[in-house]
């Protein structure tokens, strides 16, 4: 219970604490895109995140893949740690086309030595910027978050996260201009003379966000929104 009650309070102090400033996408040389631009059925802005964690994306068939640095929660010796960042993009479709589900996610790896607790939390929010109508899902994690034990173990976990968006097909109520955004955080908690950590994956898919578009708009292709890589987490 007094770990659980850690883990609360840990993550409380992430949700409290301010960004230290916001930072746009930005134009790299591997490919990177920035804040704002257009693809083969959407165009994009207002890309980026509080924190910089997620880093700048490329875009590969329609995906926005990320490579982020840095997100990983590692504690030592009993000394709680926690890392959150806050993603943000606004998705707006081209003429005729429209939104019906958006897909987050995430994968990742987490160890512990000689006890301690990990935990991932988020959730996603996605706005209709035409109508203020907000539909939000919270991560769900395998395997169940937080992990606690008094040993040691390591292993991977995933999460996911979906909103359905209502109103297809009724004038002023498709999903055509959307504002996602996911708070994540990760929190790690080791007991005295223990370690434990947990992180988003660098190599392959890390991050994925799936902007689907609904049966009747041009194109049925697929399309995902946003991914990020499998990095580390």
């Amino acid at each position: 219970m007094r770990r659980s009650m850690s883990i609360a309070a840990a993550v409380g102090l992430a949700l409290s604490a301010p960004a230290l400033a916001f930072v746009p996408w930005t134009p790299g040389p591997g490919g990177q895109v920035g804040s704002s631009g257009t693809a083969s059925f959407f165009n994009w802005s207002e890309g980026g995140s509080d924190n910089g964690l997620f880093g700048s994306p490329r875009l590969i068939s329609d995906n926005f893949v990320f490579f982020p640095s840095g997100f990983r929660a590692q504690s030592v010796g009993g000394a709680p740690s926690l890392v959150g960042d806050r993603l943000q993009v606004r998705l707006t479709a081209h003429a005729g086309r429209f939104f019906s589900q958006i897909r987050i996610r995430e994968f990742g790896d987490y160890g512990i030595v000689a006890g301690g607790t990990v935990n991932v939390s988020g959730t996603m929010f996605a706005t209709n910027m035409g109508t203020s109508v907000v539909r939000t899902d919270d991560l769900v994690t395998n395997p169940v978050m937080p992990i606690s034990i008094p040993g040691s173990q390591s292993g991977q976990w995933t999460a996911v996260a979906t909103v359905n968006l209502p109103g297809i097909g009724q004038p002023g109520f498709a999903w055509t201009d959307v504002m996602v955004v996911l708070n994540n955080n990760l929190v790690a908690i080791s007991l005295p003379g223990g370690v434990a950590f947990i992180e988003k994956k660098i190599v392959g898919t890390g991050i994925v966000i799936e902007v689907i578009p609904a049966p009747g708009s041009l194109a049925l292709l697929g399309l995902a929104g946003l991914a990020i890589a499998r990095r580390r987490r």
